[in-house]
């Protein structure tokens, strides 16, 4: 496992879709310091779709973590995602995490949700 979420973080608004998926609660940064936040350990993994403003553009998808160095983008985006109770396991070209989690019934739908209406063009299932 990569690392345990505290932290999940669901933003559907205008101009996109972003999750996060963070080992530390947003909360406790409001007391740390500029270089305290820059210089963190913190270990995350987002997902991004952002939308385009002239129908003639595409979508833009985005991932990146703490824990890889491949980030994935518009072109190239394909995940492969596992999701229960426990875990969220995602892959993408040149990269696999497995994040543990302890979501509530709530949070674990809304994720479900979010995932199978803003991401399912780009969403593989594990074989």
């Amino acid at each position: 496992m990569n690392f345990k979420c505290e932290e999940l973080t669901i933003s559907d608004e205008e101009l996109g879709c972003t999750i996060t998926f963070s080992d530390s609660k947003s909360s406790d940064n409001q007391f740390k310091t500029v270089e305290e936040i820059m210089n963190s350990d913190e270990k995350y993994l987002l997902i991004q779709r952002s939308y385009p403003e002239d129908d003639d553009d595409v979508d833009n998808y985005h991932i990146e973590s703490s824990e890889t160095d491949v980030e994935l983008l518009s072109d190239d985006i394909e995940m492969t995602v596992v999701l229960d109770r426990e875990r969220f396991e995602i892959e993408w070209p040149g990269a696999h995490l497995e994040i543990g989690l302890s979501l509530t019934d709530m949070e674990l739908k809304s994720l479900k949700e979010i995932l199978e209406k803003r991401f399912i063009d780009r969403l593989r299932q594990k074989k």
